[in-house]
């Protein structure tokens, strides 16, 4: 019996599905909701009442000024924790409201 090479792991499958569909993007976005508090801190996640994503950006409503200077100082790093975060390039700019 010949061996099928045109075999590939479950869990390349999987992977390519999710990408092709761009659904690896959407479970990315929806774990950075999830884990705002552990990427950013309590006292950051306590005062941000909106993250929504537009393409490569991520836009975040604070409801204090204070936090709102604190995290403006901290942009480059919050940006790398959170494609480290998701393993993935997701987000290049940071927007704070």
């Amino acid at each position: 019996m010949a061996k099928n090479t045109n075999l590939i792991k479950l869990g390349d499958a999987i992977q390519q599905f999710l990408k092709q569909e761009n659904l690896d993007v959407k479970i990315a976005r929806h774990a950075i909701k999830n884990g705002w508090q552990d990427i950013v801190g309590t006292m950051i996640a306590n005062h941000t009442t909106n993250l929504y994503f537009n393409n490569k950006t991520l836009f975040i409503t604070l409801n204090s000024e204070v936090v709102k200077s604190e995290l403006a100082y901290q942009k480059e790093s919050v940006i790398k924790k959170i494609n480290t975060y998701v393993s993935n390039r997701l987000i290049d700019q940071i927007v704070i409201q």
